[in-house]
């Protein structure tokens, strides 16, 4: 710096001063160190926040205790300090040594620092439409799935979850809803590595932030990127001695509802009452049935709550981790250890799910320019289970006639419905699966010192999947009560014969990506621009072995089994793709006011035939701040942020299937020649070399804003998408003369899919009470434009012009009442009193297939919303988040009809208002009511409302736990899927289908956080 010094000892009087002698003397500035700590709002401390000289490369990491050094040219040093989640902070340096930074919650400010694809951006400068969580939201959560944790918590997120069972609850993804006929998953980054697997199984606690690209600014994916993309982000080490953050959970589960079947007295009724319909003689008598009323001969009469005999009131949970991070100036490092286990609700059943994670990240500075890093990631999947399907076993239990035995009341089992008793589980051998993902990435960053903003970085990645699955099914037996004799019968349930198949997969993935970025301001312009290119290649292959005829269920192994040759059958397969691509970014904007940006991929899929692999996939962008105008400060200077964008973007999906340009060949058709015989091979489905990825082409428009200091924040998206090229088949086959079984899928459909999103905020401090409220409102309707549809004579039948999905069924008016209406109504045969009415949409006096119609609706909700509500005072803190969705529709196909001739039972729901004579305004129809197809009768809306998770906590005082060398220690109990309120369907849980499978559950929980 310069120090300007005057010779006279005092300032002159008069204007000659400037005569006086002046000397100028350059003095070196003096470099500072300037330490400090960070936290949140609530006075806890945030590890891994980047503090950075402004304009310039130099930076650090605060440590766990969210402590920092950094040293300063000067004391007008502006320094930021930014995280994702938090609104970024820039101070400057001034003449203090030691400073707190309180960084404020950016779930409501548009100053938040988001990730995208290949980087980061601020919201205030983002022009696309992207949403995000932070870890610590997902971790609030007991449910061990992250993807489950992800409901009610994203604008345009969806996720429904079917089922609970222990390691098989993945949830269904989409982003948008389905605007395809054709797959329709999103593209999952993992730590910046497209298709990577296992996001459901990643520890909650090493995750950073999840970001949701729903625009055309994921066209930077290329044709993997037309559903949308989701990219996670795990967590890094910070710089300090090493701390340790310990988390242990225990809980229990329970399905959040399971349907009320009937009582055996009840059931012997309807039976009965069928039997009647039928013209047959009753087949319980009175004296019977008073018998199960009062279960009063459990022998002869046995009466079986399969509900309570089968399931236990819960299931344990289990979860805990320990994560470690720390560094010196030049290293950080992070390695976390995670164990989950996980029971099951069945009472005799030996299914038990176990998950071992572990991380392990480390970045070294090699120099002040150069720097590497190297993150590993595995996690252990062993799960065993019944080898009977899980939904096979609910059916047994909710379909099961209660008058059959399932316990004796000398402790001997007995068959159940088929010999399929839930009890017997344990009997019947087991099902495992030993699953293991390896992944890992290396990576290096290079600055260039003589070109300031200029950056290279590289990355290897190489992923190793192991599956190891192990089917063993024994044959069992189980006991009947024999009236005769007075003694149980010992019968055989089963094959009869052990039978094992041992199946072991595994699949391999490599990626190498190279970027090269230049972002540098100049003067109010700032520039970015960023190109590089990627090269990856996937394989995966599996064998399997089958024997059977174990001299001994005791071994579990191959080489226990018969060598006879009808005792044994092998196979396997393998398959391989590959990507390259190259891709790029250029982003300006001016003033941070008028925002440009511009990305690309030039991508290539192995999938296709040659000449048709590659394609050009762009993305435009514009965002204008009308906040930044001095005209609008000017008018409302109570607006924070007020932001109009726009984007544009071409974007693909090559989830079509490999290889459909080539020929397929079949084995089949043994032929003889020479006297011998040989195998012979067909010809399958004709290839098509033209074929191609599909294409979307997606068109946002937003507006954004926030007002009063963050006070209030909204965000308004309407967007609307065109998909074309979607493969799907004509509508006619080809003749088999030659062998052809039928002509190959074509690029010929094309759907429409449109909507809108809202997304509102609030957030305050009242006295010490600190709230954030945050509601998202989602609508998406999908359209089919063209399919080759079979020519129909009615146009109600023609899916063109339907939402995708959208279903044949036949249209309901209600119950026969009387045999009056069912004589005005001629157009169904064999019809009474108590059937469904179904319409006749056709008027031909007959009721056939030609009276289906189009139903606009299916499983996947038009409307979703969510609510996340987060409330501190002093130590305590309370989460809540809501969940909810409309005009999603589910066939209950399990309960339609009463007394069925295999003695199913039904629920209590369908029988407690039936049609009979005596109650003809029942609102359900006659107990063996003619059931014609699926009719809009039994379908019901999957409309709910539900209280998805809820946390409570409490910090204790540093003041308490200080004197033991605690950093921190909180104590928290938690819920998941804890209430809902559902508008028809109230005999199950509405977001399940069919109401026969394992039901999603319901999780309360207890835990502590320690930091030390």
């Amino acid at each position: 710096m310069l120090a300007v010094t005057a010779s006279a000892a005092s300032k002159p009087t008069n204007h000659n001063y400037f005569k006086k002698a002046i000397s100028i003397t350059n003095v070196k500035a003096v470099a500072e160190t300037i330490t400090g700590t960070i936290t949140d709002n609530q006075g806890q401390p945030l590890p891994g926040v980047t503090i950075k000289i402004k304009d310039a490369t130099t930076g650090t990491t605060s440590d766990v205790n969210g402590k920092f050094s950094i040293t300063v040219p000067d004391t007008k040093t502006i320094l930021t300090f930014s995280m994702i989640g938090f609104e970024t902070q820039e101070i400057t340096a001034g003449n203090s040594r030691s400073i707190t930074i309180v960084l404020k919650d950016a779930v409501s400010s548009l100053d938040e620092v988001v990730v995208v694809g290949y980087g980061e951006q601020k919201k205030a400068t983002l022009a696309g439409s992207v949403a995000t969580v932070s870890g610590k939201e997902i971790s609030q959560n007991p449910s061990p799935n992250v993807t489950a944790t992800l409901a009610g918590k994203l604008p345009g997120l969806i996720v429904t979850q079917r089922g609970g069972e222990p390691g098989r609850d993945d949830p269904g993804i989409l982003i948008r809803g389905n605007g395809t006929t054709g797959n329709s998953s999103p593209l999952i980054v993992i730590d910046g590595v497209p298709g990577r697997g296992s996001f459901s199984r990643l520890n909650a606690e090493d995750i950073e932030s999840i970001s949701v690209l729903k625009d055309g600014s994921a066209a930077i994916y290329g044709n993997r990127a037309a559903n949308g993309v989701i990219l996670v982000t795990t967590k890094k080490g910070t710089k300090g001695k090493p701390q340790f953050n310990l988390t242990y959970n225990y809980g229990f589960q329970n399905p959040t509802k399971i349907p009320e079947v009937l009582d055996a007295a009840t059931f012997a009724e309807v039976y009965n009452e069928t039997m009647l319909y039928r013209g047959s003689a009753p087949y319980y008598t009175p004296d019977v049935i008073q018998t199960y009323r009062n279960n009063s001969d459990p022998l002869r009469y046995p009466v079986s709550d399969w509900v309570g005999l089968t399931l236990k009131p819960y299931a344990a949970q289990q979860r805990i981790n320990l994560q470690m991070t720390g560094g010196g100036d030049n290293s950080r490092y992070l390695v976390s250890f995670g164990r989950t286990t996980q029971d099951n609700n069945f009472k005799n059943n030996p299914t038990f799910s176990k998950q071992y994670n572990f991380r392990a990240k480390l970045d070294v500075d090699i120099s002040k320019y150069l720097s590497v890093g190297a993150n590993i990631n595995a996690i252990i999947l062993d799960r065993t289970y019944s080898p009977v399907n899980t939904n096979t076993n609910f059916v047994n239990i909710l379909q099961a006639n209660p008058t059959l035995p399932g316990l004796y009341p000398n402790g001997l089992l007995g068959g159940g419905r088929l010999a399929e008793n839930p009890l017997l589980l344990d009997r019947r051998g087991r099902f495992t699966e030993f699953n293991v993902p390896l992944q890992s990435t290396f990576t290096a960053a290079f600055k260039v010192p003589w070109v300031q903003g200029l950056r290279f970085d590289v990355s290897y990645n190489f992923d190793l999947t192991n599956n190891f699955d192990k089917n063993f099914s024994t044959p069992y037996t189980y006991n009947q009560y024999n009236a005769t004799t007075g003694n149980f019968d010992v019968l055989n349930g089963g094959s009869g014969i052990a039978e094992l198949r041992d199946t072991y997969s595994q699949s391999m993935s490599s990626l190498y990506n190279y970027r090269m970025t230049y972002e540098k301001n100049f003067g109010q312009h700032h520039v970015l621009a960023m190109v590089g290119g990627e090269q990856q290649w996937q394989s995966n292959r599996n064998a399997n072995a089958y024997r059977r005829n174990f001299l001994s269920t005791n071994f579990d192994q191959i080489n226990f089994g018969s060598n006879a040759p009808a005792d044994i059958a092998n196979g396997g397969s393998a398959g391989r793709s590959a990507y390259n691509n190259y891709f790029g970014r250029l982003g300006y904007d001016f003033a941070s006011k008028y925002i440009f940006e511009f990305v690309f991929r030039y991508d290539g899929s192995q999938n296709f035939a040659p000449g048709q692999r590659y394609g050009f996939f762009p993305g435009a962008s514009a965002a204008w701040r009308i906040s930044e105008e001095k005209f609008f400060k000017a008018q409302f200077p109570f607006v924070d942020q007020l932001k109009l964008r726009a984007t544009y973007g071409s974007l693909g999906s090559d989830n079509v299937g490999s290889f459909q340009y080539a020929q397929f060949f079949t084995f089949g058709g043994n032929y003889v020649f020479g006297g011998q015989d040989f195998q012979g091979i067909n010809t399958g489905t004709l290839p098509n070399p033209t074929f191609t990825w599909e294409t979307s082409r997606k068109t946002d428009i937003a507006l954004e804003g926030s007002l009063w200091k963050g006070l209030l924040s909204f965000e308004f998206i309407y967007f609307r998408e065109n998909r074309s090229n979607i493969l799907a088949q004509r509508n006619f086959s080809a003749s088999n003369v030659f062998g052809f079984t039928s002509l190959p899928p074509e690029n010929i459909g094309r759907t429409r899919n449109g909507g809108y999103e809202l997304t509102v905020g609030h957030r305050n401090n009242i006295g010490k009470l600190t709230y954030n409220l945050r509601a998202n409102f989602n609508y998406q309707r999908s359209t089919v434009l063209f399919i080759d549809e079979v020519p129909r004579t009615f146009a109600y039948q023609n899916a063109t012009g339907h939402p995708v999905g959208a279903q044949l069924i036949y249209q309901a008016d209600g119950i026969f009442r009387t045999q009056a209406e069912v004589d005005a109504y001629p157009h169904q045969n064999g019809i009474k009193p108590g059937d469904v009415k179904i319409v006749d949409l056709n008027g031909d006096g007959i009721i056939n297939a030609n009276d289906q119609f189009r139903f606009d609706y299916n499983n996947i909700p038009k409307y979703t919303f969510g609510m996340n509500m987060d409330f501190q005072y002093k130590a305590f803190d309370l989460n809540i988040s809501l969940q909810g969705q409309a005009k999603a529709y589910t066939q209950d196909g399990a309960f339609t009809q009463l007394g069925n001739v295999d003695f199913s039972n039904s629920a209590v729901y369908r029988a407690t208002d039936r049609w009979t004579a005596a109650n003809p305004n029942g609102s359900m129809p006659r107990t063996d009511a003619i059931q014609i197809g699926t009719n809009t009768f039994f379908l019901k809306e999957q409309a709910f409302v539900r209280v998805k998770s809820l946390e409570f906590g409490y910090t204790i005082p540093t003041s308490v736990i200080s004197k033991i060398k605690i950093s921190s220690v909180r104590l928290f109990a938690n819920a998941f899927n804890l209430l809902t309120w559902s508008k028809e369907i109230k005999w199950a849980d509405p977001e399940a289908n069919g109401y026969v499978g394992y039901p999603p559950v319901r999780t309360i929980n207890l835990g502590a956080n320690i930091r030390f």
